[in-house]
């Protein structure tokens, strides 16, 4: 997706969703839609028919807590959808949801025939894959695996870059790294983490173990004897220093040492934008293992490496 696309209709359409102007949704006006006040004088919600708005293909949020939408649904059947939601127009005269998936439940619910509704104007599956996408990352409304999820199909579908979904979502790129990480997990605990059983502080402690085997032992200890993150990187801890007993004996780590160590890993991690480990195993020699995820993501590691 090219800059200027991006600052053509998707950039519009991003600015409604996050309090920019749309001043093209002022052109529709269907029989199925009532205009009501705007909220600024350049900016008209309009009220659409529940019937005639259908879903979001590329909805990156898959679970929905029914007590939540319940209760929601209450809520709107008091005081009516307080935060519009955002559509596109279908060229069969109905709507596509854009953002809004909950309201749009909830109000379905709470049995009210129509909903208040920003239009945009998006015509690709890319600019409404990378809204929908961007504007629930946005939100705070995903777990930690739907937003890695959502990382991902930005990266895939959408053809960006982890640096492009860092940028867009307002995120370093280490950070949008480490959230693709999750994705590595057994589907056990991935499964766990969208259920709330476990913590996305938990599920990065467990990454710290090698092998799926420790990873799904440690998962099963934490949610056997609801372990707290503090308690689960104690355990990690040790099972990595017991992995690692042969090494030791050889060279023995000072304090000293291991606070250069984890600044020097800090700084490597800045640099490469991923996860770095120092592994001395004399005073002299040792290795650094630099971790990558993608093809992406090691072509531009080696690229690093050549500057």
């Amino acid at each position: 997706m090219s800059k200027d696309k991006i600052k053509g209709g998707l950039g519009k359409g991003l600015d409604v969703l996050f309090g920019g102007n749309d001043s093209e949704s002022r052109n529709t006006s269907p029989e199925n839609i009532t205009e009501m006040n705007p909220v600024h004088s350049d900016e008209n919600i309009l009220f659409i028919e529940l019937g005639k708005i259908n879903s979001n293909p590329y909805q990156p949020r898959k679970e929905f807590d029914d007590s939540e939408l319940k209760d929601l649904a209450a809520s709107i059947k008091q005081k009516g959808v307080i935060q519009a939601i955002t559509v596109r127009k279908l060229e069969n005269g109905n709507f596509e949801l854009i953002s809004g998936e909950r309201r749009l439940r909830a109000s379905k619910l709470a049995g009210i025939e129509k909903i208040p509704a920003y239009i945009i104007d998006v015509s690709t599956k890319e600019d409404l894959l990378e809204i929908a996408l961007i504007e629930n990352i946005q939100r705070s409304d995903l777990n930690a695996i739907e937003v890695a999820e959502a990382y991902k199909r930005l990266i895939d579908e959408c053809s960006l870059k982890q640096d492009d979904v860092a940028f867009k979502v307002g995120k370093s790129r280490s950070a949008v790294t480490n959230t693709l990480r999750l994705l590595t997990l057994p589907d056990e605990i991935k499964h766990s983490i969208k259920k709330g059983e476990i913590s996305e502080g938990h599920a990065r402690t467990i990454l710290a173990l090698d092998t799926d085997v420790e990873r799904l032992l440690l998962w099963k200890r934490i949610t056997q004897e609801s372990l707290s993150v503090r308690k689960t990187e104690e355990l990690a801890k040790k099972k990595k220093s017991k992995a690692g007993g042969r090494e030791k004996k050889i060279y023995e780590i000072t304090d000293q040492n291991k606070a250069a160590i984890k600044f020097l890993e800090e700084k490597f991690m800045e640099h490469f934008g991923t996860r770095v480990r120092l592994s001395p195993s004399s005073p002299t020699t040792g290795s650094i293992v630099i971790e990558y995820y993608t093809a992406e993501d090691l072509e531009r590691i080696i690229d690093l490496c050549k500057k």
